[in-house]
């Protein structure tokens, strides 16, 4: 299983952070259980989660107190890809619901462009962190406006194409195509022109190779390969650098924060204080 470095800068990090500068109103580089609460008005655990993140007790949340390397840790990045990938245990309805219903951060039954947005941003983040994700794929039904919002009953689940390297033969002109595809993609992610058109003609144990590198995560991951990681996570920490915050992301963030908190974390963080 990959693992996420507490002590390096992550995506989801970032994310944290531009939620500090968007909750940081008088701009003193610290907040308050005031500025805090303003995100989730009347919410009971704003009080537990300020206490949390408030790791020296000083009244103060400062910049360096709101990371998910001493906040949240890799640990918990790492329990939110595998309950993206899921157990053989959970089916995909029960999967699209849960899904649905973290999404769904205004509980009108309805998700909203902006809504399928934020959750878009949170698991690309901590899957690029991670280095994998889940191998089951959200979509919406052909024909409907996804500009409108959708019901549970406008997405369906997939599944990326698994295959497994010893059955490979022979190259079958699917398998090419989808390469291609995959690649193609990648580059355009990172920002990097796109190639002459040219047909890709991988070898057999370049094929297989990656093959096996995307099944090395967790059971029911893709993982990303060597050479497309570092190249997707530049792209996407440039992307979440320009783009602004919109209040559903920063609704889920803070939701995620306030899921982390529990009894127990309240005590140990008292026992080393």
């Amino acid at each position: 299983m990959t693992t996420i470095s507490a002590g390096g800068s992550s995506l989801t990090q970032q994310l944290y952070q531009k939620l500090f500068d968007r909750l940081n109103v008088d701009g003193d580089d610290a907040l308050t259980l005031d500025e805090i609460s303003a995100i989730d008005a009347g919410n009971a655990k704003v009080s537990k989660a300020f206490e949390t993140f408030d790791a020296d007790a000083d009244g103060r949340v400062t910049r360096a107190e709101m990371t998910p390397a001493d906040t949240f840790g890799a640990d918990t990045l790492n329990a939110l890809i595998q309950a993206q990938s899921g157990s053989e245990s959970v089916s995909d309805q029960e999967y699209l619901a849960d899904w649905f219903a973290e999404t769904d951060t205004d509980g009108d039954g309805l998700v909203s462009k902006s809504e399928r947005e934020a959750s878009a941003d949170l698991r690309r983040a901590a899957a690029y962190d991670a280095g994998y994700a889940t191998d089951r794929v959200l979509m919406t039904r052909r024909g409907v406006d996804t500009d409108q919002p959708l019901s549970v009953d406008d997405f369906i689940v997939g599944r990326h194409l698994v295959i497994d390297p010893a059955q490979v033969s022979e190259v079958p002109p699917e398998l090419k195509a989808e390469l291609e595809q995959m690649l193609n993609s990648s580059r355009e992610e990172a920002g990097a022109p796109s190639p002459e058109p040219a047909p890709i003609q991988p070898s057999r144990e370049q094929i297989a190779a990656d093959l096996a590198e995307r099944a090395s995560g967790p059971n029911g991951s893709v993982s990303f390969l060597s050479r497309e990681i570092g190249d997707l996570r530049t792209s996407e920490a440039a992307r979440i650098e320009a783009a602004p915050m919109s209040d559903e992301l920063a609704a889920r963030l803070f939701q995620q924060a306030l899921n982390s908190w529990t009894p127990a974390a309240a005590v140990s963080r008292e026992t080393v204080a």
